[in-house]
């Protein structure tokens, strides 16, 4: 029996001695992984609001959603994501002159909507943030377009003649 056990923990001790050989020391992993995601976002101005030339004491002119004046914006997105949608819009237009201290009160809203040219199923921008599904793509590509609609009115009281303008900021973000 004893020869037995004597091979047998020779074996043994040769077996572990060819495993601690044969195996790596064992130290631990570190892996440093970076993860750099371009998720573009683009928006761009397809068409300016413009009101156009107007008379001094006309009162108030409107541009209707649909209407050729009325502004457009495009965004283009990753699909099925949502976004958050801010329209920065002032309240008045001032005179290129700065000189001037006259405004014109300026009165604005905005729509969404998935076609540049069906806005008629568009959906009201309700505050300044808003928050904006883009659909999935029916194409090959993962990127989507929507639209943002501003149309509205100006009153134009007993102002000077001249230039009237301001800006209006779209800022989009991935939620």
């Amino acid at each position: 029996m004893t020869k037995k056990w004597g091979s047998i923990s020779r074996i043994l001790l040769t077996g572990i001695f060819l495993f601690t050989c044969l195996t790596p020391s064992i130290y631990g992993q570190f892996l440093d992984l970076r993860l750099n995601v371009n998720s573009r976002l683009t928006a761009e101005t397809i068409r300016p609001l413009t009101f156009g030339t107007v008379v001094t004491n006309s009162g108030q002119v409107q541009i209707n959603l649909g209407d050729i004046e009325m502004g457009i914006f495009s965004v283009t997105a990753l699909e099925d994501q949502i976004l958050l949608a801010r329209l920065n819009t002032p309240d008045e237009l001032s005179h290129e002159n700065p000189e001037v201290t006259e405004t014109i009160p300026l009165e604005l809203e905005s729509r969404y909507g998935y076609s540049m040219v069906n806005y008629q199923n568009s959906y009201p921008m309700e505050s300044n943030s808003n928050s904006i599904p883009v659909p999935a793509n029916s194409g090959s590509s993962p990127w989507t377009t929507f639209y943002i609609y501003v149309y509205g009115a100006v009153n134009i009281g007993d102002v000077p003649d001249g230039t009237y303008s301001d800006e209006i900021l779209l800022e989009v973000e991935y939620l």
